[in-house]
């Protein structure tokens, strides 16, 4: 699991099959927006009592990618260049 973080808001990631970006959560430490989970079709549950600034991502095993995140929130490219960047630190050999 990888960690990224750029201003107020975190990102949790992990490299899944086909070496492909899978997005699993995103933190907005600012944010006092209640807790909630973004289903792949982009519909939204709410989590009751959870972590406020708090979004977790799809089902099950399944995880949106970074083009559908960015999709999503298209505001935070800063953080999503920065994962990016990071993804491709990790699969680079050195």
């Amino acid at each position: 699991m990888h960690s990224t973080t750029f201003g107020d808001h975190t990102v949790l990631w992990r490299i899944a099959r086909g070496s492909q970006i899978a997005i699993e959560s995103l933190i907005d430490h600012a944010a006092g927006a209640p807790a909630y989970r973004m289903r792949m079709d982009g519909s939204i549950i709410d989590i009751p009592n959870g972590d406020p600034g708090m979004i977790y991502f799809g089902e099950g095993a399944d995880r949106p990618d970074l083009a559908q995140v960015r999709e999503w929130f298209p505001k935070l490219f800063d953080l999503w260049d920065t994962v990016r960047t990071q993804y491709w630190q990790a699969i680079t050999p050195r």
